[in-house]
């Protein structure tokens, strides 16, 4: 058999957040990396990875059987349309995909409303739109970091369901829950400044929040 491959620095972080021994639903799986790699360093007891194409299942599937990965599951389906409430799955990982994207899936699906799930999300755009999205329909993030892969800078955030609605700050779809004394997490809170900078040239509301957010990396 070959020799366990290594997962990047993104998925990485992705794996980190999930539970020991969790029953993980791996959205969008590609080729299946993260679930093969988890299942055999034996961090978790079953997996499904779903993918809307059948071209990257098979890739997946290929993933599953050279490595030996047993306790997986592979299905098509869009979004968590492939799991169901009988799977008993405990741990959700949406990764690689957009703010908006992530949102709708998790929108759609009642399987998100359990206070008891893990979700994790991995939004590769518009993380300021999807925490928004969070908080406005009863989640709340608690555990956010920030990490570089391939030269590009990411946050992968640890999400559960509690039915409250929460008011937020203008700020806070730009910070989260992350660590201000962390360099690589001000590099992306730096990154949204210089986008929001750029879209204030065409509208002047946006000064104000840019001020706010300068104030707050300066202070770090």
């Amino acid at each position: 058999m070959d020799k366990l491959f290594s997962l990047d620095e993104r998925l990485k972080m992705c794996a980190s957040l999930v539970r020991k021994s969790a029953r993980l639903a791996d959205v969008g799986s590609d080729h299946a990396y993260l679930p093969v790699w988890l299942l055999k360093q034996g961090k978790i007891s079953f997996a499904i990875a779903s993918d809307i194409n059948e071209k990257p299942l098979g890739n997946g599937r290929l993933t599953a059987e050279k490595y030996g990965a047993e306790n997986i599951k592979l299905r098509l389906g869009s979004g968590l349309d492939a799991i169901d409430k009988s799977d008993n799955i405990t741990d959700i990982v949406i990764a690689g995909m957009g703010g908006e994207v992530i949102s709708e899936i998790i929108l759609k699906s009642p399987l998100t409303r359990d206070e008891n799930l893990n979700i994790i999300l991995q939004p590769m755009t518009k993380s300021g739109e999807l925490i928004s999205f969070l908080y406005e329909n009863g989640f709340e993030i608690y555990t956010q970091r920030c990490v570089i892969s391939k030269g590009k800078c990411y946050t992968v955030m640890a999400v559960r369901y509690t039915s409250q609605k929460t008011e937020i700050s203008d700020i806070f779809p730009y910070t989260g829950k992350l660590d201000l004394n962390d360099e690589v997490n001000l590099r992306f809170i730096n990154a949204h400044i210089k986008h929001l900078e750029n879209k204030s040239l065409g509208d002047n509301s946006l000064i104000p929040l840019v001020k706010k957010l300068k104030n707050i990396t300066k202070n770090n």
